[in-house]
């Protein structure tokens, strides 16, 4: 791009407070950093021929410069508070991973050429270029965001996600003191079935009362309807028997008592896993019951079935 000089004229550098303008300090703030590449904004195109000059004016190496579209909501307006969280820090609040941030940034209108989205930082240091830059406006789409976050939550380190789950936790109430040896364990199986269910991690509280209520009743009239039936008794009694004689409730223990159930009362599919679920959750949708169940553990799990025959 070209500007003529003439229409730039004497712009002020130095304010009479002695505080310098943003086009002086920037420029000396660039080359104190080493900066060899600004890349920004189309809104500070205009700023880009006078912070020329006073390079040329000190004498100073002149940056590559590139400016980009800007970043839009989803209604095609000018990104602001009003589209979401406007800071990296309520993100990081809300539970977002950087990894997950990263990737999302960089592909705010750059592509890479296929249809791969998700990138390490390393194949994106390594793929990324200013002619692959879409001259149209990037739209921020938070849908999008939480679809990528929910994917790096599912393959990040447990431990790293328990840690993190721990204060939103403690903050809604379900967690009392210290947390740590077994009732560390213990919270870490419950992160390991519910970061299944979360596009950030403060969404956790809303995917683990099941494992801390002590009473569990129908949600609805959909899950009230589960437990309405003759086989629901013989099912539950069942279920009680066998958790009650089994060693461990391990995943693949209960896959295997719950095939014994069905054996045991020569009811398949639905007839078995839903009335259980609903007793064990009262909920009609959720995680597997060999998920869930190994983390009542046997005390809860056969409470909770007694009571749903009470019911």
């Amino acid at each position: 791009m070209e500007f003529d000089c003439e229409g730039i004229g004497d712009f002020i550098i130095m304010k009479s407070d002695n505080i310098p303008t943003y086009n002086f300090a920037v420029v000396a703030d660039d080359y104190n950093m080493k900066i060899t590449h600004v890349i920004r904004a189309e809104e500070h195109l205009s700023n880009t021929p006078r912070q020329i000059l006073i390079y040329q004016a000190l004498g100073w190496k002149t940056p590559e410069f590139a400016h980009i579209s800007l970043i839009l909501g989803n209604d095609r307006a000018k990104m602001s508070k009003r589209h979401g969280a406007t800071s990296m820090v309520q993100y990081e609040k809300r539970g977002y991973l950087p990894e997950a941030l990263l990737n999302f940034l960089a592909l705010l209108g750059w592509s890479p050429g296929g249809e791969e989205e998700i990138f390490t930082a390393e194949e994106i240091q390594q793929q990324f270029s200013l002619d692959r830059v879409a001259k149209n406006p990037a739209v921020f789409d938070i849908d999008k965001l939480n679809w990528l976050n929910g994917h790096y939550i599912r393959q990040a380190d447990l431990d790293r996600l328990t840690q993190m789950a721990i204060p939103y936790l403690q903050e809604a109430g379900y967690l009392v003191g210290e947390v740590n040896g077994e009732k560390l364990n213990w919270v870490r199986q419950v992160v390991s079935v519910a970061r299944n269910y979360v596009s950030f991690m403060q969404e956790i509280t809303q995917h683990v009362e099941i494992y801390f209520n002590k009473d569990v009743a129908p949600e609805n009239e959909e899950a009230a309807q589960i437990l309405v039936g003759d086989h629901v008794p013989v099912v539950m009694n069942a279920a009680i028997e066998l958790v009650s004689q089994a060693e461990e409730l391990t995943e693949e223990a209960v896959k295997a008592l719950l095939k014994a159930v069905g054996k045991q009362t020569g009811l398949k599919g639905k007839m078995v896993f839903m009335p259980l679920r609903v007793a064990l959750t009262g909920k009609a949708h959720g995680p597997e019951l060999y998920q869930i169940i190994p983390i009542f553990g046997k005390e809860l799990t056969i409470a909770r079935l007694k009571a749903a025959i009470k019911q």
